[in-house]
């Protein structure tokens, strides 16, 4: 399975730079930790990580939404509801058309479906 990545900052809206935190990201809807990764390789990585000193992070995870939670010293903490790391991977060898795409509301992953005739 694809390992996605996102990265981000944590910024001080007071200061405008960066502001070291605690990130935890979730299974969404849920208080599940989810299962994260420091490459595309898939090493692992500790849930919940911190930030490095001027509020930078990044993770990899499995395609799928996510709830990225922000805390820390003098951080009212907040969350990020629904994030999506989606996997836009190749269609079957062809010319097909997208028919739709969409995320699994059980599984959490995103789903492409493709006419069946190639054009």
């Amino acid at each position: 399975m694809a390992k996605i990545g996102y990265h981000s900052s944590v910024i001080d809206a007071t200061s405008g730079g960066g502001r070291e935190a605690t990130i935890t990201v979730y299974d969404m809807g849920t208080s599940n930790l989810a299962t994260m990764y420091a490459n595309v390789s898939g090493s692992s990585k500790s849930n919940p990580f911190n930030t490095d000193s001027i509020g930078r992070f990044s993770f990899f995870a499995n395609s799928g939404i996510y709830d990225i939670e922000v805390s820390g010293v003098g951080i009212t903490t907040y969350k990020l509801e629904g994030v999506p790391l989606l996997d836009f991977s190749t269609p079957p060898s062809g010319k097909y058309k997208v028919k739709n795409i969409y995320v699994d509301p059980n599984s959490g992953k995103q789903i492409t479906e493709y006419d069946d005739t190639p054009s």
